[in-house]
């Protein structure tokens, strides 16, 4: 019995291939999703379909890695009440989706807590913080955390694998069930080889209940939650936080010209040290004296202070004193005088005044009313009518006169008259007016006045003046026989003819005999001395013994009393108030200042450098008895001037559209459609989505925020997706041009209309399996009776279609496009006589831009055509694929296939 074989061209196998692509845009997606759950990179999958598959995959798999994202930031805000990027894991972009979602579902927590309405729409934010903030809004439960992690054993079991009878036989890496079934402990979830358990991440997955202000380190089957602590320090085996020694553990960035100093929490660099003993660098690499007793780097003893000298010091002793009358100065290495007269430490007695002495001072009796003592040492009348200190009122001129003034009306009498307060004229007294005769004396008249001479002068009639009488010339002096005498002006002087040495005087016989000058207080003893008497001389003995530091004698020098050291000004400085103690003072300072005992000043403290990293939260400033502390970039001084304050930034609208306020700065975010700009980060920028590859399947229009796809004028319609364009079958809906002889066929963006005429001795087939469909015309042999070359001719079978396809630009590996489907049995060695089966691609001008291989399936022979190189239509192609089944090495039977290949321009 001859084996009938049928050549069947799959129509099943052509719609199939259309009805494959759009079955795989659901299977590439759900390929993307399955790769987000993953944790692999969207975009690094290696996608083994068209170029299609490849953008609805990364597509897919970014919206659900992004929902992931966001749900675990949402997490992250309900359960740690903080949105550091710590928390989050992922690829850059997926922590951006778990912060922002993070941020914004803690902003749905605030709002709900202050009883606020849960409406965000307002404010205008992306579809996903504004669904992350609501969410949280209208269900602000948030997660507790509890001390204690469950610890009981919770079984995770997986069907055993077959034919597995015995815990023994299941080699179970932790729990083996009765049933022969693996199962893991609490904290583990099973392998895909149902028998390794794999320890569960807490942390990663969220699936802690770490609470705010700590952080989640995942163990082996469980999780701790460790106290978070903040940079620059690292959490020790006792659950402290523990400053980083970053000098130690050679983690800074000092450069090699700098030294690092560790500090609570960072560190810095400061400069090295290159000067010599005693001096250091400033800021400016000079080398300046370090000053060792302002520092207390000195080494003087409690009995010593400090005085500093150019790079270095010297102790002194406090007990060194100067002689009576001098005290030590400042820098304690020299003596000075003291200004008793100053520091009203002298003894004169009222209407004496006091005039300073290098070691001493002397009281002088004062000058009498009316006069002043000038430098030297002399009284002289003051002028209250030059100096305006007279009380003479509008009528009256002021006339000074010796020692004081006088009021003398401005209306005038006659010469030698004045006006009284009555305004009569009465004797005006010339000699009042002091020296108006010289040296004559002066006597007043009635309204006027005469000059008489002195005792010791007379009248000259030619110099109409008074002139001296010389006694001794006229022999008329009464000087003894021991003695010489010596004219003086109006007088004379007897002295003696031989001198006296110093302590000695001449008596009035004229012999010199001693000055007790003790009597005559003639001696410069000091006040606390006594005067002791000799002949020729004196000397000074002290009546008390020297007073200590903060003493000295008394007006009578019999004993020492306390100085009053707060009598002097400012001894304490502008900043103190002096406090007197008996033989010293103390300082009280203000706040702010503290009492330097070199300097003996009250001087300002450096609160900043004194509690460094105590007082402001982030910089502190020294000011004059006070500091100011200060805010970094981001921040604002709190209203207790010490702690620092976020700065909502996006009050002020920093953004060109969309900002989200963070801790200590704030982030832009843009519309759907732009994209920040990377140099400003605050401008959002339209994203230009037609240079993304394939974005549409056609033509990509851009436009702002966002683009739009477009078709060719005919033959497609855009689809649902907004991006692809979908062949519009005018076969099917009617819309072709067809003659009732013609067959339409729909190809990609049009339709055919093709007649298929069957060659001589062929007819169509017209029934049963053969029956001609609207897909392809089958052409079956059928020879007249007794024509032997139609019955040897081994075509048996001609079948025309029509195959329409896209443009492939790009083709990474052959593509199926058809598929022929035989009878012949897949092993033809099991069954005796079984023909082999070839197929063969006739000579046409893209012959080689398709192949043809064999292929079997459910045990019969398939020829699949294939496409293996990319070509851009639009094309018209014809292909003739032979069939040939070999017997015996001769051909038996031959099927010619011919299609009609439209490449579209799509």
């Amino acid at each position: 019995m001859a084996l009938r074989i049928i050549l069947l061209l799959s129509v099943g196998g052509i719609l199939g291939w259309e009805e494959n692509k759009l079955l795989s845009v659901e299977g590439c997606c759900n390929l993307g999703r399955a790769t987000a759950i993953r944790e692999h990179d969207c975009a690094a999958q290696k996608v083994l379909t068209s170029a299609m598959c490849s953008i609805i995959h990364e597509q897919c798999c970014r919206a659900s890695a992004g929902e992931m994202a966001c749900k675990g930031g949402i997490k992250t805000a309900r359960g740690q009440g903080a949105c550091e990027r710590a928390f989050f894991s992922g690829f850059d972009w997926q922590t951006l989706i778990s912060q922002i979602c993070c941020d914004c579902c803690t902003l749905g927590l605030m709002v709900a807590k202050n009883g606020w309405s849960c409406d965000f729409r307002g404010l205008q934010l992306e579809k996903q913080c504004s669904d992350a903030a609501k969410s949280c809004c209208d269900q602000p439960k948030e997660i507790r955390p509890t001390i204690k992690v469950p610890v009981e054993p919770k079984i995770f079991t997986t069907p055993p694998p077959q034919r597995m009878r015995s815990c023994q036989d299941a080699n179970c890496s932790q729990l083996c069930l009765e049933n022969a079934m693996c199962a893991c402990r609490e904290g583990f979830q099973m392998k895909m080889d149902g028998v390794t358990c794999q320890d569960i991440d807490e942390c990663l997955t969220g699936r802690h209940n770490c609470g705010p202000g700590q952080v989640c380190l995942n163990t082996d089957g469980s999780f701790d939650c460790k106290p978070r602590c903040g940079t620059g320090y690292v959490l020790t085996a006792e659950n402290h936080c523990e400053d980083i020694d970053e000098c130690a553990f050679e983690s800074h960035n000092c450069e090699a010209n700098f030294v690092c100093l560790n500090t609570a929490g960072s560190f810095r660099c400061e400069r090295k040290n290159v000067c010599r003993d005693g001096y250091i660098q400033d800021s400016t690499g000079s080398c300046v004296d370090i000053n060792e007793c302002l520092t207390h780097t000195d080494a003087c003893q409690p009995d010593q202070f400090c005085i500093n000298s150019e790079g270095s010091y010297t102790c002194r002793s406090t007990t060194d004193d100067c002689k009576q009358g001098y005290q030590l100065t400042a820098d304690g290495l020299r003596c000075e005088d003291v200004n008793e007269c100053l520091t009203s430490s002298h003894n004169c007695a009222h209407g004496e005044i006091c005039l300073n002495t290098e070691g001493s001072f002397y009281c002088q009796a004062a000058c009498a009313p009316g006069f002043h003592f000038t430098p030297e040492n002399k009284c002289r009348d003051i002028d209250e009518c030059a100096l305006w200190t007279h009380n003479c009122e509008a009528n009256f001129v002021c006339v000074n006169t010796a020692g004081s003034y006088r009021c003398q009306p401005k209306t005038g009498c006659e010469e030698g008259y004045i006006q009284d307060s009555a305004g009569n004229c009465i004797d005006m007294d010339e000699c009042l007016k002091g020296n108006v005769c010289g040296s004559r004396a002066c006597v007043n008249t009635e309204g006027s006045y005469h000059c008489e001479c002195q005792t010791g002068f007379m009248y000259s009639r030619v110099s109409k003046k008074c002139e001296d009488i010389d006694e001794c010339a006229l022999w008329t002096s009464t000087c003894g026989a021991n003695f010489v005498c010596v004219n003086t002006d109006g007088s004379f002087q007897c002295h003696p003819d031989k001198a006296c040495g110093d302590g000695y005087i001449l008596d009035p016989a004229g012999k010199c005999v001693d000055v007790n000058e003790c009597v005559t207080h003639s001696h410069p003893c000091r006040p606390g001395q006594a005067c002791i008497n000799t002949v020729g001389s004196f000397y000074c003995r002290s009546i008390v013994a020297s007073c200590a530091r903060g003493y000295h004698l008394n007006a009578d020098g019999t004993h020492c009393e306390d100085v009053d050291e707060c009598v002097l000004h400012n001894v304490c400085g502008s900043h103190g108030s002096c406090v007197n103690v008996e033989g010293s003072y103390r300082c009280e300072c203000q706040n702010g200042f503290t009492f330097n005992s070199i300097s003996k000043l009250c001087e300002d403290v450096n609160e900043c450098r004194h509690y460094s990293g105590r007082l402001c939260a982030h910089k502190c400033e020294n000011t004059e008895g006070s500091y100011h502390c200060s805010c970094i970039k981001g921040f604002k001084l709190a209203e207790n001037g010490n702690n620092c304050e976020d700065v909502d930034e996006c009050e002020i609208n920093p953004c060109s559209q969309e900002c989200a306020n963070v801790y200590g700065s704030y982030q832009c975010y843009c519309r759907r459609g732009y994209e920040l700009n990377d140099i400003d980060g605050i401008t959002c920028e339209d994203i230009d989505e037609c240079a993304i590859p394939n974005v549409c399947s056609y033509r990509c229009i851009n436009t702002v925020g966002g683009f739009n796809c477009t078709c060719p004028s005919s033959g497609y319609t855009l689809g649902p997706d907004g991006r692809s364009c979908q062949d519009v079958d005018e076969c099917a809906a009617g819309t072709h041009t067809c003659s009732a002889s013609e067959n339409c066929f729909n190809i990609q963006g049009g339709f055919r209309c093709l007649y298929f005429d069957c060659p001589p001795n062929f007819r169509r087939a017209t029934s049963g399996s053969e029956a001609e469909t609207s897909a392809f015309v089958r052409c079956i042999k059928s020879c007249k009776r007794h024509d032997t070359d139609c019955a040897n001719n081994p075509v048996l079978v001609i079948t025309s279609t029509v195959l329409s396809l896209p443009t492939l630009r790009k083709l990474e590996e052959p593509e199926d496009i058809a598929v022929l489907r035989t009878a012949a049995a897949a092993k033809p060695d099991l069954l005796p006589n079984e023909p082999q089966v070839y197929f063969d691609i006739q000579a046409t001008d893209e012959q080689y831009s398709f192949d043809v291989v064999k292929r079997s399936q459910h045990g019969m022979i398939l020829g699949v055509i294939r496409q293996v190189k990319p070509i851009v239509g639009p094309r018209e192609l014809v292909l003739e694929v032979t069939v040939n089944y070999v017997q015996s090495g001769v051909i038996s039977q031959q099927n010619i296939v011919i299609i009609n290949v439209y490449i579209s321009e799509l």
